[in-house]
This record gives C-alpha cells, structure tokens and sequence, in this order.
C-alpha cells in the first residue's frame, strides 16, 4: 500500500507550561519560584504543539488528559459514579479513580504516585504514571530548560468491530489487522500504513465463507479510500484484495452471478462461493486497452459474461465494455445533453465521476440513475439483440 501522506514525522510534541514553587524536581529547582515546562514526545506521525498550565500538588506534577488522549489513540469512559475513569486503546488500558493512588495498568493493579483530581471538569493525572502508561521512559528534568521530559511516547489508536462472535481489530500505528475470539488473537493480514479513519463491513455468504472489508478513508477531506477485501475460511484468509478509489467515483462490485470479486484494480477474480477458489483471472488495464498505462487502475461496477461496467479510477467515468469484442461506449455521452457533456466529460481531479449509478440489468436493458442537485433522473441502455 502506498503511503498517503507527503510528510512523515518521528515524533509529536505536546508543551505544558505553568508557574509554579513546587514541582517533581531537585529540591534545589523545586524551591525556587519558576516557570516550568512539561513535554512529551510521541512516537507518532505528525507535529503537534500545545500549551497549557501545569498542576503541581504535594510535589507531583500532574496533567491534563485531554492532552494525552488524541495523541496517544485513547477513549475515556467513566463508570456510574463519574469517579473512575477508564482509558483504552489498541492493546492497552489503564483506569484510575479520583482521590485515589491505586490504579490498574494493561490489567494489574499499581501505585500511580500520586491522587488524580478533577480541575474545572477535567482530569489530571501525575506525569510519570501517564509516561509509564504510554511505555515511555523516565521523566527527567533539564535545570537549564527548566523542563520536564518524557520521551518515545507511544500512541495505541486502533479501531475494532465485532461479526459472529469474534472481534475484529486493527492497529493505526502497525496496520496489524486481528480477529479476536475465545481469548484467541490471531494476526489477519497488515493493511499498511497511514490509516486515518476505519470502517469495517461484514458479510456470511451462501456457502459460509466470511467476507470482511475494511474502508481506510484518507486525504482532506477524506475523499480518497483504500478498500480491504479479506475472505476467510474457519477464521484464516484464504483470499485478499485491495483497491485504492477516489470516493466520488463510485465502488467496486463484490458480486457477479453467484461468484465473488476480487480487484486490485488491475486484476480482477472470479473467486468460487465455498472453496474460494479462482475461476477466472481478467486483466483490466489488458480490456481496457491502457496495458501501456501503469497509472490507471480500474473498478468494476458489474460484471455480466457479455459485458462489464468499468470506471478508470482517475477520471470516474463509467464505461459499458464489450467482452467479446471490446468496443467502450462512455455512457454519459449516450445520456447527457451537449451542455452536461461538456461538464461531466471534464476530469476533476477532486471529485472524479459522471454522477451515474447502475441500478440493474433486464434483459437486453441496462438501467441507471443520475442524481444532481435534489434532482433524480432515470436512463435506459439497450444492447444489442447481437449481445
């Protein structure tokens, strides 16, 4: 999988600074009135730097987790009470419970170092339990910088939904795809990396095989997607698939009379319900006539023996094809008047497509709709008796 982003960063930065005569320092810093700082590196992709004051009670720097919890992938719940809160991600967690310094981390229970409280509604807890919570290093302090550090801060952003049973996860930072069941994690597959925002999508088909696809929806603002098709059989991927796609240009189908799809854009498979077994590879770029293209990539919105709907992945202009003799007829010329032709036929490199959707096949009829401005118009394509 390509990488989505044009800058990668090692590390993220969150800057905390307060004024304060008390902080978890050398006495000789400690007792004396000045401004304190707190960082914390993040083992994570981008650059983010805030600033917010400190807490110092009882000679324990504290923070706020609204600091931490985006940085670090984490979701707070709270139980009943509002006492206890509980922070989770991909493979950790940690609870503490206001006024107390007994706490849980990754399910064993610890001595925090110190009495999370709640400022103005928000929790603050001691920096070094939220460094080693993260699987950081020390806090050290630099007398020069008058600075608290806690570096190599690790983030634990994931995304997870449940089909028949079994949990499905996937780790941000790794791309590490996973299916949890009886207390059994076993690795999928790696979905690469700059994942953004997950979706999953699950189906059982006739003959019981498990069809999980994953959405990876990047870019700003997040037209662009990355379209993951695992096929599982007894819980081990027997067949994969992956398909980069602007969101506006339509999707790729799954099926074909009774017969599963797999595409990569350049390659399309006619895998068999049951055994997933490939009855028929079909060389898109090779159909196309583009073989000499390495840029193009294709979906394929239908797929009939005789013909095939086919939208180039670029311009999002649906194409019917011809099996057997490769004519391509660019069906928003058949349907549009000269003044939409002229519009649609334009490539937009951010919103890609002629605004057509395939809605179903009768006979020798090919029918679709185009939806433009609250407005629904209907089409009809009729193929030839030769076809």
């Amino acid at each position: 999988m390509k990488t989505k982003r044009l800058l990668t960063y090692a590390s993220s930065f969150l800057l905390l600074s307060a004024l304060s005569t008390t902080a978890l320092l050398p006495a000789s810093a400690a007792s004396t009135s000045t401004q304190v700082s707190i960082q914390l590196s993040f083992n994570s992709e981008g650059l983010t730097t805030v600033s917010q004051e400190a807490v110092i009670k009882n000679g324990v720097s504290y923070l706020p987790v609204y600091m931490i919890t985006n940085n670090a992938g984490l979701q707070l719940t709270w139980d009943k009470s509002g006492q206890r809160a509980q922070f989770t991600g991909f493979d950790k967690s940690f609870a503490v419970r206001v006024g107390s310094s007994s706490g849980m981390l990754d399910g064993k229970a610890v001595n925090i170092g110190g009495s999370p409280f709640k400022k103005n509604n928000e929790l603050y807890l001691p920096v070094k339990f939220v460094a080693k919570a993260l699987g950081g290093g020390t806090v050290s302090w630099d007398p020069n910088k008058k600075l608290l550090q806690a570096g190599q801060l690790h983030s634990f952003k994931g995304q997870s939904a449940a089909f028949e049973g079994t949990v499905y996860s996937v780790s941000y930072n790794t791309g590490d795809l996973y299916a949890s069941s009886g207390g059994k994690k076993v690795k999928l597959t790696n979905l690469g990396s700059g994942l953004d925002i997950v979706n999953f999508k699950f189906d059982k088909t006739p003959k019981g095989l498990t069809v999980v696809r994953v959405s990876n929806y990047y870019g700003e603002p997040h037209l662009f997607s990355d379209e993951f098709t695992l096929l599982l059989k007894n819980g081990s991927v027997i067949r994969q698939s992956n398909l980069s796609l602007n969101n506006t240009a339509g999707k790729s189908a799954l099926w074909t009379d009774g017969k599963l799809l797999l595409n990569d854009g350049k390659s399309l498979r006619m895998i068999e319900d049951g055994t997933g077994n490939v009855l028929e590879t079909i060389d898109l770029p090779g159909l196309m006539g583009s073989s000499d293209n390495q840029e193009l990539s294709y979906a394929v919105e239908s797929l009939y023996p005789d013909i095939a709907l086919i939208r180039s992945t670029q311009s999002g202009i649906l194409t019917l094809v011809d099996r057997r003799t490769g004519s391509q007829t660019e069906l928003y010329k058949t349907f549009y008047g000269d003044d939409a032709q002229k519009i649609e036929g334009t490539t937009d490199s951010m919103f890609p497509g002629d605004l057509l959707t395939f809605t179903g096949r009768s006979g020798n009829k090919l029918n679709f709709s185009y939806n433009y401005n609250n407005e629904t118009l209907k089409y009809t394509y009729t193929l030839d008796a030769a076809k």
